[in-house]
């Protein structure tokens, strides 16, 4: 069994997921805060960019810096970063003594475990900061085999340690499960720090999709070895979390909130829907159609999302860690000719009849003042409710053979949909697992940031 068996993603676009990866992600989390943070009362984890200056000893964090050939002034989609343009990630201590240094790890839904390179650790990839070396922290411990942790899909390995190994968009991974120091906060406020979190010390990472910065990936789904799920234990109010995705402009050293418990903003505007499957891992919902343009595609049908839970396979979820939205092969076929026909008739733009690198569907734009007019997309839940994404955040500028290319950023799956981290800009989501319920609404993010 996989460490991530419910989504394990490998397929020929993964090159897309590398190069547009916008691994939505946290960061620090003040001492008062955190001190405080018990029972029902709320705390917020600021999401800072991959590109904020960190310093790693002491977790400082400084402006955002971005390099001027980052920039593409022909983007159409300004709110969602193209490649190049910075990652979020969360910055974590991790360790006690000499070997503690601060982290920036990707925010995941899917994976079980919190997890960070460690020595040794192979292919010696590129990350931002040192490689974790748990012979210079005295607070590290392996966790054994005869530990409550150690329990499928985590097996043990000889007389004193316990394995973990598995798949998702970010990397293939395998490694030990270990304990130690997790360290928040920043140098302006102190530190606080808790004993004892269990996280997964990686001494191989594969198709480590990081940019060269991230060192590992923070785990927030509903496992009891989440970091969401270890804070509970520690007294937090995590039941309940929001966050609202915005994209970061250039020299911006604005920060956004992922926010729990008492923190999360009201939401009784918002739009709601049932999650499904509570006895699995992670954040399903129930999608049941879509629309081009407000007209609803009848081809697709709630049967194509369906789960089947004797392979694992079907139905919807959420997860950040996605970069962008993935569609289960049926309904995404008969959507893609939707949006060919659309574009072909209605704009006169005809599809590329080769593959620009990354995407899987492309079109070739050359009129000027078009892109407005390419289609949005809703999708309809469970019980009603009604998620439109907007053009711009389903179409990217792509310069391929000296033309210009407006490409699709919904991609077909063979496993299950998944609604990623592109679509999900000015969009507030909370997820309420006690109420097991998911609440959305539009927002102009960049009004929760600091």
């Amino acid at each position: 069994c996989s460490l991530y068996s419910a989504y394990s993603h490998k397929s020929s676009t993964m090159s897309c997921l590398s190069a547009s990866m916008l691994c939505f992600l946290l960061a620090l989390l003040t001492p008062a805060n955190l001190t405080s943070a018990t029972g029902n009362i709320g705390f917020s984890l600021p999401l800072v960019s991959s590109h904020h200056k960190l310093n790693h000893t002491t977790g400082e964090i400084g402006e955002l810096l971005l390099p001027e050939a980052d920039v593409n002034p022909m983007n159409i989609r300004p709110k969602v970063a193209p490649a190049g343009w910075p990652m979020f990630s969360v910055v974590v201590g991790v360790g006690s003594g000499r070997g503690q240094h601060f982290y920036k790890l990707a925010l995941d839904f899917v994976g079980n475990l919190t997890w960070i390179r460690c020595k040794p650790c192979t292919p010696e990839e590129q990350q931002e900061g040192p490689i974790f070396d748990a012979a210079l922290s005295p607070k590290y411990a392996l966790v054994k085999p005869t530990s409550i942790h150690c329990k499928p899909p985590f097996v043990g390995h000889g007389h004193d340690k316990c394995s973990f190994s598995g798949t998702t968009s970010l990397a293939a991974v395998h490694g030990y499960l270990a304990s130690d120091v997790f360290t928040f906060g920043d140098t302006g406020t102190g530190h606080r720090s808790l004993d004892g979190l269990i996280f997964g010390c990686a001494h191989r990472a594969t198709e480590f999709w990081n940019h060269g910065i991230v060192a590992g990936a923070m785990s927030l789904n509903k496992r009891s070895t989440s970091f969401k799920y270890q804070l509970a234990a520690h007294g937090f109010a995590t039941s309940k979390f929001s966050y609202c995705l915005f994209y970061h402009g250039q020299h911006s050293a604005k920060h956004g909130f992922l926010r729990f418990g008492s923190d999360v903003p009201n939401h009784d505007h918002a739009h709601s829907t049932a999650s499904m499957y509570h006895d699995t891992m992670l954040y399903f919902i129930g999608l049941e159609g879509v629309s081009l343009n407000g007209q609803r595609l009848t081809r697709i049908n709630r049967g194509m999302f369906s789960r089947d839970q004797a392979r694992k396979h079907g139905s919807t979820i959420i997860d950040v860690g996605t970069p962008e939205t993935r569609m289960i092969r049926a309904a995404y076929d008969i959507l893609e000719a939707a949006v060919i026909a659309d574009l072909q008739h209605r704009l006169g733009v005809r599809r590329a009849g080769y593959r620009v690198p990354g995407s899987h569907l492309c079109f070739i734009v050359s009129i000027h003042g078009i892109y407005q007019k390419l289609p949005s997309i809703t999708l309809h839940l469970a019980g009603g409710a009604q998620l439109t994404i907007r053009w711009d955040l389903l179409f990217v500028t792509k310069m391929h053979h000296g033309a210009q290319h407006a490409c699709f950023l919904i991609f077909p799956d063979e496993k299950m949909t998944v609604l990623g981290a592109a679509q999900q800009v000015d969009t507030r989501f909370t997820i309420d697992a006690d109420q097991r319920l998911l609440y959305f609404a539009p927002e102009n993010c960049e009004n929760d940031s600091s």
